[in-house]
């Protein structure tokens, strides 16, 4: 990586090296066969649960377990759908790569290396009043930004929230009451505030529905970044 960033003249003092996104073809397989092995294990959760409880005679009425097949349904169509991106998570300043040797990233044919300019908003999405971008502010948490956005939903769960840093890792949101708002959020990432999976979760039907958002959410900002830098 150090290597190919001298070759192009290393960064600009415009360049945002915290949002770089680095993606791999044989990533991006290995992430795509994972939405599609996600989604046959819940359209298999889905067979079980609808002979489980035509046996059992469970749910208050038909409509209950008709509601929980086509969400599920609809789920295991938006993985199917979803564009991995191949996003890795890379080291891209120069200073940090010289300090520390072991983080520069061996790279292979085909590897793609977007360096955006340093963005100047936050953006909210998921189960909140107002989704959208916000301006960044320093200091601000994910419960500031939230809280400008309207704050949550009825039915949306605070404490599944989640950040998508503009690295591409994930981290806990925390803008539950009994959470201390997360920390600084750093300028172009992504605040998810999912919906309350729990009545799937307690029928067995979704393992961890947080975790499947945070994949797709994460190829969806990883996409969007190139696109924008591309044009």
């Amino acid at each position: 990586m150090s290597e190919l960033l001298a070759r192009a003249g290393g960064l600009t003092p415009q360049a945002y090296a915290y949002g770089t996104v680095f993606t791999r073809e044989s990533v991006r397989l290995r992430q795509q066969e994972g939405f599609a092995r996600t989604a046959r294990d819940l359209e298999t959760s889905l067979i079980q649960v609808a002979a489980g409880q035509a046996n059992s005679g469970g749910f208050g009425a038909p409509t209950d377990l008709g509601g929980l097949v086509t969400a599920g349904q609809a789920l295991a169509g938006t993985l199917r759908q979803a564009q991995a991106a191949g996003r890795m998570v890379v080291e891209a300043n120069p200073v940090m790569l010289a300090a520390r040797p072991e983080l520069d990233v061996l790279l292979e044919p085909g590897d793609l290396i977007v360096i955006p300019k340093r963005p100047n908003e936050v953006t909210v999405v998921g189960a909140v009043l107002n989704a959208g971008s916000l301006q960044f502010r320093s200091g601000w948490r994910a419960a500031d930004y939230v809280r400008a956005a309207g704050g949550t939903q009825r039915f949306a769960d605070a404490s599944r929230a989640f950040v998508v840093l503009p690295n591409g890792q994930s981290a806990p949101a925390g803008i539950s009451g009994w959470q201390a708002g997360g920390p600084p959020v750093p300028p172009g990432s992504l605040v998810v505030v999912p919906q309350d999976p729990s009545p799937f979760e307690t029928r067995g039907l979704i393992r961890d529905l947080t975790a499947i958002l945070s994949q797709v959410t994460v190829s969806s900002a990883a996409l969007a970044v190139i696109a924008r830098e591309v044009r």
